[in-house]
């Protein structure tokens, strides 16, 4: 009898610490799985600003010259518009806001520019560019979320700063 008790406890233990596993297991993948979303909505909401930001960056350095780079209006909003010249005349790109998101439009320079028209570059809440001084230049991304994203640049250029 004293045989079958002690062999009836060491199964109770052994039972009890195997759902103490099992407990501790589950509740490491829960808080892994909450860690784990956490971490793709943040990473997807810095992508589009970020994105943003680079592109635009990227797109002023691409159009770097003398008098292209300058703030302007599309639709009633502001607009940074990158003017240079091709083989068929001379042609205009304006990025902006507009309707939830940051859009590129390119247009002749002669052309009235359609905001609608313009190709969706990624999600947003706003855009704002601001002129500082002698070619310094900053702007401004506000992710669906809020959050905003910022940078500053200078032209390489002699006259940066000019309105379209």
């Amino acid at each position: 009898m004293q045989r079958n008790r002690g062999s009836v406890i060491d199964v109770l233990f052994t039972l009890a610490l195997f759902c103490v596993f099992c407990a501790s297991a589950l509740a490491v993948v829960l808080i892994g799985a909450d860690v784990y979303t956490s971490t793709a909505r943040n990473m997807d909401q810095n992508f589009s600003t970020r994105t943003a930001v680079s592109y635009v960056a990227e797109k002023v350095r691409q159009s770097d010259a003398a008098g292209a780079v300058a703030l302007g209006e599309i639709g009633g909003g502001q607009a940074l518009v990158l003017t240079k010249e091709g083989e068929s005349g001379l042609f205009k790109t304006y990025i902006y806001y507009y309707d939830g998101a940051v859009r590129e439009l390119l247009a002749r320079a002669e052309d009235a520019p359609q905001p609608e028209l313009g190709q969706q570059i990624t999600e947003a809440a706003g855009l704002s560019f601001e002129a500082l001084k002698d070619g310094l230049w900053r702007v401004t991304v506000t992710g669906t979320d809020g959050a905003q994203e910022q940078l500053t640049f200078g032209l390489r250029s002699a006259e940066g700063g000019a309105a379209a």
